[in-house]
């Protein structure tokens, strides 16, 4: 109750809950609420709102939210209907659906459910965009691959139009006025994740906060160095009156997502990581598999992809060494780790991102 009191308090002065200092990097709780075929869904749902209250106990800057369909790796089909619940148990970590899947949604009513995000948030929100990363998902809804970029291209440009002049307009007709409206103005700060990295220049240059590739689906540090110094070349020429930046930092965050399991030894953190991410990847192959495609049929080698840093396991000091060194060299000012995944249970969650924030993220935030 006092968690929601102060929540309330803050939206009835108008106040925007920023963090007190400005780290140069900023950290990130990733999740999808995957699935692991033994808990069902409302226990996954109270754990994972139990670990979103463990990171902004532990100082994390923000809270991304994948959105799935038709799969056990994402039982967040709604992330605003999942990130109100967010909102009213927490009073100061940010949160962002990372993403809406644009081509699935009436623009209009996107827009509305943002203001209302932002004002139960107290203007803690931050809005995710993407076109959706499964074409299976989106033909269960009846879109084909070939129609998702004009789609999503268009309800981008109207939610974006709505949500800055609180209309609805269609040509030079004023169709409707929104009522409820963002607390954060002209709107909450936009993100855009990526796994192509030829769209980097353009985010920088659009001021859109991003974060490139996937986990065990990153490019190289190398490749992740050259694409940031991309992405911050245009950064001088955001549009006057786009938000700054994103996880309440003041300036764009160019990110690194990984899984990541931080335990009592290098040894017993890597056999874990090990046993939860296959079962991860059962899931994140799901629909692939189901409808006879093998882009994902070969088995992933996760004990090679510990080694390469694309998923990260270890106890506190080697995650520590290995964590700040990838960030130095690849230029990345956000980290965002997935510590929930496959068939983690939320005490292996929580001792890992316990151990994070006591003992990793001070290094991570120091890195200048």
């Amino acid at each position: 109750m006092a968690r929601l009191d102060a929540v309330w308090r803050g939206i009835y002065v108008g106040a925007v809950s920023q963090p007190t200092a400005q780290p140069a990097v900023t950290i990130g709780l990733f999740d999808w609420i995957d699935a692991d075929g033994v808990r069902d869904p409302a226990q996954l749902y109270r754990e994972r709102l139990n670990l979103l209250a463990d990171a902004e106990d532990q100082g994390f800057d923000i809270y991304h939210l994948a959105e799935h369909h038709g799969t056990p790796l994402g039982l967040a089909p709604s992330p605003s209907v999942f990130l109100a619940a967010a909102a009213m148990q927490t009073t100061r970590i940010r949160l962002c659906p990372l993403v809406y899947v644009l081509p699935l949604y009436q623009p209009t009513r996107l827009a509305e459910e943002i203001a209302m995000l932002d004002q139960l948030s107290g203007g803690r929100l931050e809005i995710g965009f993407g076109k959706g990363g499964n074409p299976y998902e989106l033909l269960a809804y009846g879109i084909e691959r070939a129609d998702a970029q004009r789609l999503y291209d268009e309800n981008f440009d109207a939610v974006m139009c709505t949500l800055t002049s609180g209309v609805v307009a269609r040509g030079a007709d004023v169709t409707a006025e929104i009522p409820v409206r963002v607390i954060q103005t002209p709107h909450p700060p936009v993100w855009y994740p990526s796994s192509n990295p030829e769209s980097i220049p353009q985010l920088g240059k659009k001021g859109i906060n991003t974060i490139l590739g996937f986990s065990f689906r990153s490019p190289t540090v190398e490749e992740t160095r050259r694409r940031r110094d991309e992405y911050f070349a245009g950064v001088v020429d955001i549009p006057p009156g786009a938000p700054a930046g994103g996880a309440g930092a003041s300036t764009p965050r160019f990110g690194i997502m990984r899984n990541i399991y931080v335990g009592e030894s290098d040894a017993t953190a890597r056999e874990r990581a090990l046993e939860a991410m296959e079962v991860f990847y059962q899931q994140f192959t799901a629909v692939w598999r189901r409808h006879g495609d093998d882009r994902f049929g070969t088995p992933q080698d996760f004990a090679r992809a510990i080694d390469q840093g694309l998923v990260i396991a270890g106890s506190a000091g080697t995650v520590r060494a290995q964590l700040t060194e990838m960030l130095r060299t690849s230029g990345a000012n956000h980290f965002a780790g997935a510590f929930a995944f496959g068939s983690l249970s939320y005490a292996e969650a929580r001792s890992s991102l316990s151990r994070f924030g006591a003992e990793v993220a001070p290094a991570v935030r120091a890195i200048g």
